[in-house]
């Protein structure tokens, strides 16, 4: 699986079959890199191919941004910043699950997040958080990227605006397997707090919707975020 350009200084990187996983790269106007989420404990590998196959090294990464402590998306982080020496940040109320190793607890007001609670726990090598952002902030890595606080699918769980290049990564707040839809319920801590936090995406003005399960949307992209959340029901 190769990097997928989706605007200037912007990539997707699969890092499972079918684009059901993905990491993104944003590069800055001095060549840092910052990665988005590290998918699962097998994703580095992809992620390094990746690195190979654009011409960046790997000290190139500077910054490791987590949108959520789930193990698909932080579960090959302990090796990513191991390869690139990378830095990682995270919400400030997503760090305590990335420090200690495990996923929050789902929501037991829905059945699947009630056999979920019953499974062993699930988790991921502990992630050393180098600092935490909150809401609003405007991070100065890979060009700026905005928080937009979208919980519910997790506490801190954020998605980002890449604005010098209209480019939105939902994380988890929206897929697009099979069309666009929302998280699957089971993991959320808070389902009726993930759709209703989604909402907040629409507001937004962007060019390309990059999603960490499912392939980019680029023409209309921002139309058709908009329709979905305007007339899906949750």
């Amino acid at each position: 699986m190769t990097a997928v350009q989706i605007a200037p200084g912007v990539w997707r990187l699969p890092t499972a079959p079918f684009d059901l996983v993905n990491s993104f790269l944003f590069e800055a106007s001095d060549g840092s890199l910052a990665l988005l989420d590290a998918g699962t404990k097998r994703a580095p590998r992809a992620v390094l191919a990746a690195l190979d196959g654009l011409g960046k090294r790997r000290e190139d990464v500077t910054h490791l941004v987590l949108s959520h402590a789930h193990a698909d998306h932080a579960g090959g982080a302990e090796q990513v910043v191991d390869a690139t020496g990378s830095a990682v940040l995270a919400h400030e109320r997503e760090a305590v699950y990335l420090r200690e190793g495990r996923m929050p607890r789902p929501d037991s007001t829905t059945r699947g997040g009630r056999l979920l609670a019953r499974l062993p726990a699930g988790g991921f090598a502990k992630v050393d958080v180098a600092g935490t952002f909150v809401d609003g902030a405007v991070l100065p890595v890979g060009g700026g990227l905005t928080v937009v606080h979208t919980p519910g699918h997790t506490p801190g769980h954020c998605s980002f605006l890449h604005a010098s290049t209209g480019v939105l990564v939902t994380g988890d707040a929206l897929f697009n397997v099979r069309g666009l839809r929302y998280s699957f319920r089971s993991p959320c801590t808070d389902v009726r707090l993930s759709r209703s936090s989604a909402a907040r995406l629409g507001e937004l003005d962007f060019e390309v919707a990059a999603f960490t399960h499912g392939a980019h949307v680029g023409d209309g992209a921002q139309v058709a975020v908009r329709a979905f959340l305007a007339g899906r029901p949750s």
